[in-house]
């Protein structure tokens, strides 16, 4: 077994560095929006981001996100769309700003807030999920 292979069936999740996610963050940032569009969120500096959502059989299946040129909030961003996807929207509406800060500590101090604003924008999404599934359930009765 390679030493990959083992840390990573050990229960212990990856490390994660930020130009890692920074990387993977760009390709998602350039996708198309997926069907649940949550509002744009921004900042005092001026930085933004809106998350779009899929939701199947109740779990969270796809993750995109729209936000500004800034390494740290597509840092950031990127880990909420890594360690989100596939949880029930329940569940993943208990993210909180510090558990990214916690799972990425390459962060500076002074660019943790964007922590902040990536789970503001992922929790907006994740607001208009009740309202599409009650469209659909009404037009299943009807």
């Amino acid at each position: 077994m390679s030493p990959g292979a083992q840390s990573c069936c050990s229960g212990t999740p990856p490390r994660r560095s930020v130009s890692e996610l920074v990387e993977r963050g760009l390709r998602r940032n350039r996708a198309a929006p997926l069907p649940i569009e949550g509002a744009r969120c921004a900042d005092a500096e001026g930085l933004s981001v809106s998350f779009s959502l899929d939701v199947r059989t109740g779990l969270v299946a796809g993750i995109g996100f729209d936000a500004s040129a800034c390494a740290t909030l597509l840092a950031y961003c990127e880990l909420v769309a890594e360690t989100m996807l596939g949880a029930p929207p329940a569940a993943a509406r208990q993210l909180a700003p510090a558990d990214l800060a916690a799972r990425l500590p390459g962060v500076p101090r002074l660019k943790q807030s964007r922590a902040f604003l990536a789970v503001a924008a992922f929790r907006a999404a994740l607001a208009e999920i009740a309202p599409v599934t009650n469209t659909l359930s009404e037009e299943a009765q009807q």
